[in-house]
């Protein structure tokens, strides 16, 4: 009777627990981290690493395959957002590292980047923007012996080609280095094609300072100004964060023009401002190449607010939406600054969203968008730094029966 009686009592208990939801995810601080706390994981773990992200965070996270290596080997990217299933046309921004495979700091530290992002991080970053993180632009340089270890790592590709000069150059030509598109370049030419990246930061090793373009033109770019103050801002958060223990205090106090530093043809950083209007910068982010290990946690806590404060400087500026006037459909117009545009630098609305993000120093200006097809408008505009300004363009088409003229400035 008394196991009759325990039976009935416990048959609720037994349908309730069938009847519950599986249990959500534990939230970060109750589960282990995915990233190594003082090392760099092998070309396997990298692998799992990755998927296991875009697994354990999928609202936030997708993991994309931007190509296979002749070794077999794939260049890989997480994709960060809030609701990463649906595109908004936020600004994106791609963080990219490894390039050359001996520099090692950077390998970690956008993977650690990329975790804290998505456990951490409690400004509401990812709900404004979108990150591209690619931690190991060069595996076949990183790990040039053996997928185990980055010992023996090299600074070229398998082919010991440097691929920090195998881009097209907008002074120097499309092949500046004389060697054939790597299959490393060629990969992320493709990705930028495919994406509308409006911020980038590509890190390296080797020295402490951020390098700013032009690297291949002595003139200085139209937005020198407002790069100016971007990299002081990297360089004095960094410096902060470190005690100024001397850390990141190379050439001007931790910034410098690329081509005053010394000039190259053929840079992903020039690449990325000319042919894709981007905004990418070169972060040497430590002065050690070959970076130790058990020293990665330190270096984290020098740079992270760095990082974070570059990656917000993708909120601010100028941004909006340009889209027809009759239909409402998103234009891929012109976003111009005439009398202060050269090289490139203007931008163009996206064409699938119609999204524009465009980053000036303070001030104001007069902008034109300008599309085929549509009268082109005048925006009048003040910047201000550390904001955001947003402007709703409606362009007006030349077929709907108005004349052809510029619309006055607002």
């Amino acid at each position: 009777m008394k196991q009759l009686l325990f039976l009935l009592l416990l048959l609720p208990v037994l349908g309730l627990s069938q009847s519950l939801p599986k249990a959500a995810p534990l939230p970060f601080r109750t589960q282990a981290a995915l990233v190594p706390e003082a090392s760099y994981p092998s070309y396997p773990a990298y692998l799992t690493l990755m998927r296991s992200l875009a697994e354990r965070y999928p609202d936030r996270c997708q993991l994309e395959d931007w190509g296979t290596l002749p070794s077999g080997r794939k260049i890989l990217a997480l994709r960060l957002t809030e609701e990463v299933a649906t595109t908004t046309g936020k600004p994106q921004v791609l963080c990219t590292a490894a390039m050359h495979g001996d520099e090692t700091a950077g390998y970690w530290l956008l993977l650690r980047l990329a975790e804290y992002l998505l456990a951490e991080e409690q400004t509401g970053l990812l709900q404004e923007i979108e990150v591209y993180i690619n931690p190991l632009a060069n595996p076949d340089g990183a790990f040039r012996r053996s997928n185990e270890s980055l010992a023996g790592a090299s600074r070229g590709n398998a082919n010991g080609i440097d691929l920090n000069r195998n881009y097209p150059d907008p002074d120097d030509g499309p092949h500046p280095d004389g060697f054939d598109y790597q299959p490393e370049t060629e990969i992320f030419i493709q990705a930028a094609r495919d994406h509308s990246f409006d911020l980038s930061l590509n890190l390296h090793g080797g020295a402490e300072v951020f390098n700013y373009p032009w690297d291949t033109y002595r003139d200085r770019h139209p937005d020198t100004e407002w790069w100016r103050r971007i990299s002081r801002d990297f360089a004095s958060r960094a410096q902060t964060a470190s005690g100024r223990d001397s850390y990141f205090q190379d050439r001007h106090n931790g910034v410098t023009n690329g081509h005053d530093w010394y000039p190259i043809s053929g840079s992903r950083q020039d690449y990325m401002n000319f042919y894709h209007r981007c905004r990418e910068a070169t972060l040497e982010v430590s002065n050690r190449k070959q970076y130790p290990e058990n020293q990665l946690p330190k270096l984290w806590q020098y740079v992270r607010p760095a990082l974070l404060g570059y990656l917000s400087e993708a909120r601010y500026g100028l941004q909006g939406f340009v889209t027809d006037r009759e239909t409402g459909k998103p234009v891929g117009a012109l976003v111009q600054v005439p009398g202060h545009d050269a090289h490139n630098s203007d931008i163009y609305a996206d064409k699938h969203y119609g999204n524009f993000h465009r980053y000036l120093a303070e001030g104001d200006y007069q902008v034109l968008f300008t599309a085929t097809g549509y009268v082109p408008q005048w925006q009048s505009v003040k910047i201000t730094d550390g904001h955001r300004l947003e402007v709703n363009v409606q362009l007006e088409p030349l077929n709907s029966g108005k004349r052809d003229v510029t619309r006055k400035r607002k």
